[in-house]
């Protein structure tokens, strides 16, 4: 199908979904909320801009076509599918009689040497050298120029803004920006060389200049916190919005890590809904990389939520990779997703019942790493033992999380000769 023809057919679409009428009456708030809601739907960010140049608000040239990762996301919100009779091969007029194709019509060429001499083929062979040669060098110069990314300041501790100065890869491809923490990404216009982002978590972020699913630039964003920290916050993607944090003190020997529901209501967070509480220290320590000894004891309180699955997860984040294992309730085995370093068992594909736990009882884990040789415990027994080939690299910080609220008991990471590097 034409490509112009297929983006009004993907126009309508969206008018469809979206609900508010032809786009030839929405005002600038309606692209506002239009491009929230493909947000939303897709956790990409098309500018208004830019919808306006596709829905004919603004002036274009008349070749203009969006990248095609913008036609792909609004193709994924509108939930276009190209009618049947689109993609008609194309036939060889040759090659059908009275309208029924037939095969084997084309013309046999026979091993005949003179056709090895006709200049007819000599330049052909040419021709096609040519080609070959000019996109080799196309593809090689555009994949040479895939930009930067490059930190040129950063404000605050935590949160902590960071700046950012881009040179954009050279590719036609729309390009999107993801700053590591879930938040949405930023679709970025062809311009721009300057970005800044705030980071209301500490933690290593992967920040990405992306096309499609495929990353082109890569760097990385330290956000320390020097301390023991509480969080209490909805799904990331939604931050700003639903956020808390505090400084974590342990009092006494029998003191527990816990945020409250009242604490959580007084900051502004429905307990009603999905959330998640975090205990975090997010200190840089040199060396120790892969060779550490984590301990905690958690157990976790169970909402009312009838028929439910609960989690809890630990993880060692690393400058370079983390490891992250993943504890579930019975029954809710295929929701583990375990990181370790370039390793990401998960339980849609594998059997990973032995990551099920009673949440509701004190539960104790301890994770030993001898060279990336890691082998973890839960109360006592040995679940998993494995090897990892790619380096955590210099610990960055480590965590505890629950989906919902629990409690923390202790929470350390030890050297292997005792050295303590976290407790709590």
């Amino acid at each position: 199908m034409d490509k112009k023809v297929e983006l009004k057919n993907i126009v309508k679409s969206c008018e469809i979904r979206f609900d508010r009428g032809t786009s030839d009456t929405w005002k600038h708030g309606d692209f506002n909320d239009f491009s929230r809601e493909i947000q939303k739907e897709t956790k990409v960010n098309i500018s208004i801009n830019t919808l306006k140049r596709i829905f004919g608000k603004m002036s274009v040239e008349n070749d203009y076509l969006p990248q095609q990762a913008t036609i792909d996301c609004l193709k994924k919100y509108s939930g276009y599918l190209p009618s049947e009779d689109s993609d008609n091969q194309l036939i060889n007029p040759e090659s059908t009689i009275n309208g029924d194709s037939t095969t084997n019509s084309s013309p046999i060429i026979k091993n005949d040497p003179s056709i090895l001499k006709s200049p007819f083929f000599l330049w052909g062979i040419l021709i096609v050298l040519v080609v070959f040669f000019s996109l080799f060098f196309f593809v090689k110069e555009e994949d040479n120029n895939l930009g930067t990314i490059k930190i040129s300041n950063t404000e605050g501790l935590l949160p902590k803004t960071v700046f950012f100065d881009l040179q954009l890869p050279n590719v036609k491809d729309s390009l999107f920006m993801s700053f590591g923490d879930k938040s949405p990404l930023i679709h970025l216009e062809r311009d721009l060389t300057k970005i800044s982002h705030a980071y209301l978590f500490p933690g290593v972020f992967k920040v990405d200049i992306k096309k499609s699913d495929s990353v082109l630039v890569r760097t990385k964003v330290y956000v320390p916190s020097n301390k023991w920290l509480g969080l209490g916050f909805f799904r990331q993607h939604d931050i700003p919005n639903s956020y808390y944090a505090f400084p974590a003190v342990k009092k006494g020997n029998d003191s527990l890590f816990h945020i409250s529901n009242e604490q959580l209501q007084k900051a502004g967070l429905d307990t009603i809904k999905s959330y998640f509480t975090r205990l975090c220290n997010f200190t840089p320590i040199n060396n120790h990389s892969d060779n550490f000894i984590f301990e905690t004891t958690f157990k976790k309180t169970i909402p009312q939520k009838g028929i439910y699955c609960n989690s809890m997860r630990f993880q060692i984040s690393g400058i370079d990779n983390m490891i992250r294992f993943n504890f579930v309730s019975p029954g809710c085995s295929s929701k583990v997703l375990n990181v370790i370093s370039e390793q990401y068992p998960k339980g849609t594909d594998s059997d990973l019942s032995q990551f099920v736990l009673d949440l509701e009882q004190w539960n104790t884990v301890k994770l030993i790493n001898r060279n990336k040789s890691i082998k973890l415990y839960v109360n006592d027994k040995l679940i998993y033992r494995g090897i990892y080939k790619e380096s955590v690299g210099d610990l960055r910080g480590v965590f505890v999380e629950f989906e919902g609220n629990g409690y923390v008991k202790n929470c350390s990471l030890k050297s292997l000769d005792g050295k303590i590097l976290y407790n709590f």
